[in-house]
C-alpha cells in the first residue's frame, strides 16, 4: 500500500478531484488553508487576499496508486500546457503506507 499526497492551489482541487473520480477513487482526505513555500511562490495561512493551497490524502493499493500517478501527470502536464510552460502549483509525492489500525 502507499500513500499518494497532493499539494496544490485551491484553482486545482476539483480537477484533481475529477482524476479521482474517473478512477473510480472514493476514499481521500483533503485538507483546506495549507500554507508554504516552493518554486512557484509562498502561500500564506495568515492573509486572507492570497491564494491557499489544499492538501490531498490518499492510501491505495500499488497497482491503483500507479494509475492514480498517471492521471496526475497527465493532469499536470495539459495545465502546463494551457499555462504556455509556466510552473503549476501542483506537486505529488508517494511514500509507503502502512495501515495500523
Amino acid at each position: 500500500m502507499k500513500m499518494l499526497t497532493i499539494v496544490c492551489r485551491e484553482q486545482f482541487e476539483e480537477e484533481v478531484l475529477a482524476v479521482f473520480s474517473n478512477l473510480k477513487i472514493s476514499g481521500y482526505t483533503v485538507v483546506h488553508g495549507v500554507g508554504g513555500s516552493g518554486e512557484t511562490g509562498e502561500v500564506s495561512v495568515t492573509h486572507t487576499s492570497y491564494d491557499h493551497n489544499k492538501l490531498i490524502l490518499v492510501a491505495l493499493d500499488d497497482d491503483r496508486i500507479d494509475l492514480l500517478v498517471k492521471g496526475v501527470k497527465q493532469l499536470l502536464a495539459r495545465l502546463v500546457e494551457e499555462r504556455s510552460g509556466d510552473p503549476v502549483p501542483l506537486k505529488a509525492f508517494v511514500q509507503p503506507c502502512e495501515p495500523v489500525v
